[in-house]
């Protein structure tokens, strides 16, 4: 009897974790670039790189899937700057935006920020 239990549970939770299904990540782009979204995408970016303002470069996030953050500008005794910008990608996880930042690979949620997939 306890072996017939016992292989009843093993199976159910085989069967469980066959049906959790992990949403895969795939390239995104905002839904929305009005000042709201653009505010809350640029307030996770300021977390992740420990920085206020966040200025961002040329593109359009509803159109592709890459954010490029603007180094700071040299300070007054520089009169010129090797700073690269940040590049992130833009996935969708599920229902979910994700930023991955291409220099350290780190995955931030973006939240507030609604995006669909790429394409």
């Amino acid at each position: 009897m306890m072996g017939k239990i016992a292989t009843v549970i093993v199976l159910s939770a085989a069967l469980a974790g066959a049906c959790q299904s992990t949403a895969q990540p795939a390239p995104a782009v905002l839904t929305h670039a009005d000042d709201a979204t653009m505010a809350r995408l640029k307030a996770v970016l300021a977390r992740e790189m420990g920085r206020s303002p966040i200025e961002l470069g040329p593109g359009d996030p509803t159109q592709s899937p890459v954010i490029s953050v603007l180094p700071l500008p040299p300070g007054p005794l520089e009169d010129r700057s090797l700073a690269k910008p940040t590049i992130f990608r833009l996935e969708i996880e599920g229902q979910t935006c994700v930023l991955v930042r291409e220099d350290t690979g780190a995955r931030i949620v973006a939240e507030g920020v609604s995006c669909r997939a790429a394409g």
